[in-house]
C-alpha cells in the first residue's frame, strides 16, 4: 500500500475505534484494533525502508503515540520492537546524514519532551537525540500551524489537533 492508502485505512480503523463500550480493551482485541495498528505500522516500516520519509514521520508518531498515549485513545500497542528499532535506526540515519527535514525538527523535539523515554529506553541513536535536543521544543507551536495534515493517518489526526488547540489558544 502507498502511503495514501495507508491513511484511508487508518482512517477506517479511528473511527471503529470511537464506539462508545465499557470493556473497550475487549473490543479492541476482538475486533482486532490492536492487530490492525500493528499491521499499519508494519507496512510504513516497510516503506520507510525504501526511503519513503512520510512513512518514515509516520511509523515514528505510532512509536512516539504507543508510549506516551493511551492504547484505548490510540489503538496502538505491542508494537514489534526490532520494528522500532529499525525506525529509530532510520531516523537515526537521516540526522547524521543532515536529512532531517523540516517537519521533524519541530516534531523531534516535541516528541523528545513530551516523552523522553520513548527514545532514551534504547542505548546509542545519537544522531538522533541531538536532532531531538537540537530546536527549542516551542517551536512546534509556529511550524505546526503551517503544515498540512489532511490525509496523514493518525498522525495527521493527531497534529490537526495540536493545530486547532493553537489557533484557538496562541
Amino acid at each position: 500500500m502507498n502511503t495514501e492508502e495507508l491513511a484511508v485505512l487508518e482512517e477506517e480503523w479511528l473511527s471503529r475505534q470511537r464506539s462508545p463500550t465499557k470493556d473497550r480493551a475487549a473490543l479492541y482485541e476482538r475486533i482486532g484494533v490492536y492487530a490492525a495498528w500493528r499491521d499499519i505500522f508494519k507496512q510504513y516500516v516497510a516503506r520507510a525502508r525504501e526511503g519513503d520519509v512520510e512513512a518514515v514521520k509516520r511509523a515514528l508518531y505510532l512509536v512516539w503515540a504507543e508510549r506516551s498515549g493511551d492504547p484505548l485513545l490510540t489503538g496502538v500497542k505491542g508494537l514489534d520492537e526490532g520494528s522500532i528499532i529499525e525506525v529509530f535506526h532510520l531516523v537515526d540515519g537521516l540526522a547524521r546524514a543532515g536529512r532531517i527535514d523540516g517537519e521533524l525538527q519541530w516534531m523531534l523535539p516535541y516528541y523528545y519532551v513530551i516523552d523522553p523515554l520513548y527514545l532514551d529506553r534504547f542505548e546509542g541513536y545519537d544522531a538522533l537525540k541531538r536532532a531531538s535536543s537540537a530546536q527549542p521544543f516551542l517551536l512546534y507551536r509556529q511550524r505546526c500551524l503551517t503544515g498540512s495534515f489532511d490525509h496523514r493517518g493518525q498522525m495527521g489526526e493527531y497534529w490537526k489537533t495540536k493545530q486547532a488547540h493553537l489557533r484557538r489558544w496562541p
